[in-house]
């Protein structure tokens, strides 16, 4: 009898302590410009984002891992996944990476071009399935064939793990088109946000390897390029939103990637890393913020400003080890030399306004072109990072994916 008091009062206290939390992020919940489309959806799905990182973090307190508690949050949205008729989705592995292949319904002839997509979540969150309906959306308005890949996560895995996943399907698809009913010769890369990242590193790597089909285009949306400079104009202006990802979240997202944990996150945050060795550094150059235009950054380019926090730096002690990870163009792509970047593929670049990682999209579209590269881009003024998921919620994101097979289309010559 005791026991079933206690479970149910443990049980009030939940819901209570749920009430408070959605209390509090409700009040907490962003305010977007009147400007801005889709308001109410925005300010839902921020208010939801919210409530979960609030729960995760209250679930720390009650001895639960908030990070697997967010996980599970967001796994359980698998239930509203509805399959598309239109698009077989099966699980297989590539040299054990996991992935799920998507592929147009019914009997094809011939052979299809490629896609190997590669999932967002800030390398520690979401999964190739519960980018489901975003997948489903490109296999419908191409008609391709996509290899979406189950990467490994950090913390659990730091870099180079996820990276190394991405490589060995990307290889193996490379290699075994055909057994998937897919042209080697049309075969693209594409992902968003820490799969962009990941996406262009690649991009990056695979073109140094001629032993294999060259990937035909590049496909980022908002993507994760720099752990180099935060304070680059957009991480001062959308620090704490309106978006959904702020400048708290990506900061811990790159070291938790990197190393597994968050000892260095106020070094970070405010820039610390960023001493006068790296200041003067080619590395700066590469991240500099003349490549952002003026009209979207409302800047003036003033060369002088201290991006790093200046003289208070010159002391900061920052292990090799660290720089050495940071400036690595496998893990930050920016950190490419323009002679690398001059190899990569055509490239289609979608940006956003309210994103920390606005700026990131800029530059390396700016730098793509200046290498001699094809860029087509794409710069969403009124939109928010992770736009592109809300496929089956926002009609206009069809219209871009729409946009994105004209690309594809175009480039492959289709």
């Amino acid at each position: 009898m005791l026991e079933y008091i206690m479970a149910v009062f443990s049980l009030k206290v939940l819901l209570v302590i749920g009430v408070l939390v959605g209390f509090a992020a409700f009040y907490a919940r962003p305010v977007y410009p009147k400007e801005v489309s889709n308001r109410g959806l925005k300010t839902i799905v921020n208010f939801t984002f919210k409530f979960i990182g609030a729960m995760s973090a209250m679930s720390g307190y009650l001895g639960f891992s908030p990070l697997n508690t967010t996980r599970a949050m967001m796994n359980a949205m698998k239930a509203m996944d509805v399959k598309s008729p239109k698009v077989e989705r099966h699980m297989t592995t590539m040299d054990g990476v996991e992935v799920i292949i998507f592929k147009p319904a019914g009997q094809t002839e011939g052979l299809r071009p490629g896609i190997i997509h590669i999932h967002g979540g800030g390398w520690v969150l979401m999964t190739a399935e519960l980018y489901g309906k975003f997948t489903e959306a490109v296999v419908e308005e191409t008609g391709s064939i996509i290899a979406s890949v189950n990467y490994r996560l950090a913390p659990e895995y730091v870099y180079p793990i996820p990276l190394e996943d991405c490589l060995t399907a990307a290889r193996y698809f490379l290699r075994h088109a055909k057994e998937y009913g897919v042209d080697e010769n049309l075969i693209g890369i594409k992902g968003d946000s820490a799969g962009g990242n990941l996406a262009m590193a690649v991009a990056l790597k695979l073109s140094k390897e001629k032993d294999l089909p060259g990937l035909k285009f590049m496909s980022l949306d908002y993507p994760a390029l720099q752990a180099f400079d935060f304070k680059l104009p957009c991480y001062k202006k959308h620090e704490n939103g309106p978006g959904l990802l702020t400048k708290q979240a990506m900061v811990s997202y790159w070291l938790l990637y990197a190393f597994g944990n968050l000892d260095n996150y106020d070094i970070f945050y405010n820039n610390k890393h960023l001493t006068t060795e790296l200041q003067n550094s080619v590395y700066r150059s590469y991240i500099d913020k003349t490549f952002i235009p003026t009209s979207i950054a409302g800047i003036d380019h003033d060369i002088t400003e201290e991006t790093a926090g200046g003289k208070d730096n010159a002391n900061v002690q920052i292990p090799q080890e660290m720089i050495k990870i940071i400036t690595d163009p496998l893990y930050a792509p920016l950190m490419a030399s323009d002679e690398d970047l001059s190899v990569l593929p055509t490239a289609y670049i979608f940006n956003v306004e309210f994103d920390v990682l606005r700026d990131d999209g800029l530059i390396v579209a700016e730098r793509l072109k200046r290498a001699g590269v094809k860029v087509t881009t794409r710069f969403m003024s009124f939109e928010e990072h992770g736009y592109l998921n809300f496929v089956s919620q926002d009609k206009s994101v069809r219209q871009e994916i729409i946009r994105f097979a004209k690309f594809f289309n175009e480039t492959l010559n289709l």
